[in-house]
């Protein structure tokens, strides 16, 4: 049989033998009443990976963060992303749609944006007339940007602006295990200056389906109702 090495995207994965076993073979239960034991762990190990209180497991990408998004924000505010951004070019208006607030974009530098470019974008508390400036969202590893690595530095030097501000701060990871494989630091340790963070289990790992969102334990409570 010929064998083919697919490069169009790493969502085209497939499961192994072994992980479509283990599906067959896994316990499950009604998640309502948080009875389904293999989506407890996975959402308590994933939690404890991500040094987060709590963590819920959801169908794809897009529904985590639009989640996030959700729970941090009010009908009217405003969110501040990079230009390239899945959240801003992949996710179908769904920011407006379903949670009513509008996204910012900024020309990033291969999906970079800094706190310098940032701040003078922050909406006066005291301008009524205009959208609230309410969370500023990253994504690591940068999709658009063929795979590019947000520096630490940038996220830490982006974070003080966010506490300076009393603002909200969401990661798009849906490949932050790359980010983590590259450079050595660990995902807790970029997840640690978010107040929620995506990610996603089909990009490269072979999932068929899958992502998580992590936060606090009222975070994700509210993302379940």
């Amino acid at each position: 049989m010929e064998k083919i090495i697919d490069l169009r995207s790493d969502t085209v994965t497939k499961p192994s033998e072994a992980m479509r076993k283990a599906m067959y073979e896994a316990e499950v239960g009604d998640d309502v009443f948080k009875e389904d034991p293999t989506v407890n762990k996975l959402e308590e190990y994933v939690a404890d990976l991500l040094g987060k209180e709590a963590a819920l497991f959801v169908t794809s990408g897009v529904m985590g963060n639009q989640l996030c998004l959700n729970v941090l924000t009010n009908p009217g505010d405003e969110v501040i992303c990079e230009r390239d951004a899945h959240i801003f070019n992949y996710e179908s208006g769904s920011p407006a749609a379903l949670s009513g607030i509008q996204l910012h974009p900024v020309d990033g530098n291969r999906g970079v944006i800094t706190a310098e470019q940032v701040e003078p974008l922050i909406r006066p508390s005291s301008a009524y007339y205009m959208p609230k400036t309410k969370v500023v969202t990253l994504e690591n590893t940068h999709n658009r940007a063929s795979g590019a690595i947000y520096p630490i530095e940038k996220i830490v030097e982006m974070k003080q602006l966010i506490k300076k501000y009393n603002l909200l701060f969401h990661l798009d990871g849906a490949r932050i295990w790359n980010a983590s494989v590259a450079t050595g630091i660990s995902v807790k340790d970029y997840a640690a200056h978010f107040d929620s963070i995506s990610c996603c289990f089909s990009k490269g790992l072979g999932a068929p389906v899958g992502s998580i969102i992590a936060g606090t334990k009222d975070f994700i409570k509210e993302a379940y109702r």
